[in-house]
């Protein structure tokens, strides 16, 4: 009966458990067309990925690495008309990825 208890005290801690995460931290954001001086380039894309072996996250993918990697591949400091994707597929007790990709235009404003 001891036993039982301790498993079930166990159990609900561990349900009980939870997380919290930093999504992003940004210097300008909107929902809405704004329009940003500067030279505009090409649309962008930028990845970060995290995989899952076994049951185990070798690391969590963020939406600042995924950006600063587009803003990289388009050589600009600003993205306009952004989305931003969630994947995740598991393959359970094999392999799985955690991937945030971050699409947009990117902009340069240090140059007119």
């Amino acid at each position: 009966m001891k036993l039982l208890r301790i498993v079930t005290v166990c159990a609900l801690a561990a349900a009980m458990a939870g997380c919290t995460q930093r999504v992003v931290d940004f210097t300008a954001i909107s929902t809405k067309n704004v329009e940003i001086a500067g030279k505009r380039g090409q649309r962008v894309v930028g990845r970060d990925v995290g995989h899952i072996i076994l049951f185990i996250p070798t690391r969590i993918p963020e939406i600042k690495t995924a950006t600063d990697r587009a803003l990289e591949t388009g050589g600009g400091d600003c993205l306009v008309d952004g989305v931003v994707e969630a994947t995740f597929w598991y393959i359970p007790l094999i392999y799985g990825q955690n991937r945030i990709t971050v699409t947009g235009t990117v902009i340069n404003t240090r140059e007119k």
